[in-house]
């Protein structure tokens, strides 16, 4: 008989979701580091977001640029500048964080 661990339906980075919560503006994503969120990784043609781990917000001491750096399970590190949060960016295709649900 198979039995259901506590941790099955575990939500993990690099987990492809088609929900998400409210979406987060750049500085509540900065008081979240160890925890997890997802990220809009969609294109023009489809609706694609990700559950990350917030790794650390970096910033450049020169500029005062603050980055994102997360975790979605792969090997190297995702990185998205501030400035293109839609706080800060007048763009056509922002970056989104928002709470996991």
């Amino acid at each position: 008989m198979d039995q259901i661990g506590l941790f099955d339906n575990e939500l993990t980075p690099g987990t492809w979701v088609e929900t998400h919560g409210r979406e987060l503006s750049f500085d509540e994503v900065t008081k979240r580091v160890g925890q997890i969120i997802v990220i809009d990784k969609s294109t023009e043609s489809h609706e694609w977001f990700k559950i990350v781990r917030v790794e650390s917000i970096f910033t450049d001491y020169e500029s005062g640029q603050r980055r994102l750096i997360y975790s979605d399970g792969s090997r190297h590190r995702g990185i998205v500048d501030e400035r293109y949060f839609p706080e800060n960016y007048t763009g056509r295709f922002p970056a989104r964080a928002y709470e996991v649900t």
